[in-house]
């Protein structure tokens, strides 16, 4: 990567003049052309700045809260009615095979 010129000085204490009153002028003017942006490669990794680790710590602050629990059925409802509907189809079974002996 090439390094930067510096400018001289003598180009920051010169101002051009301003061509009405009111109206300020940089003494900071570009030197020369702005050299194309570059692209950062696939290794190069992105510095941490206060203001994304600001960003980052406020998006935790308002996420939307994830999907609320659904309200599961009582403990005894959940036992009992596998163990009702299997005792009910074994029943069935039985007396099916009873009847057709």
């Amino acid at each position: 990567m090439p390094a930067a010129k510096p400018r001289p000085e003598s180009a920051d204490s010169i101002a051009p003049a301003a061509s009405s009153p009111g109206v300020a002028v940089s003494s900071r003017a570009p030197a020369g052309p702005v050299p194309p942006a570059r692209l950062a490669d696939e290794l190069a990794v992105p510095a941490p700045s206060p203001v994304h680790q600001l960003q980052a710590g406020l998006a935790q602050l308002t996420a939307p809260p994830g999907p609320a629990a659904e309200p599961l059925y009582p403990g005894w409802l959940r036992i009992a009615f596998p163990l009702a509907s299997s005792a009910l189809l074994w029943a069935a079974l039985l007396w099916g095979a009873i009847r057709l002996a």
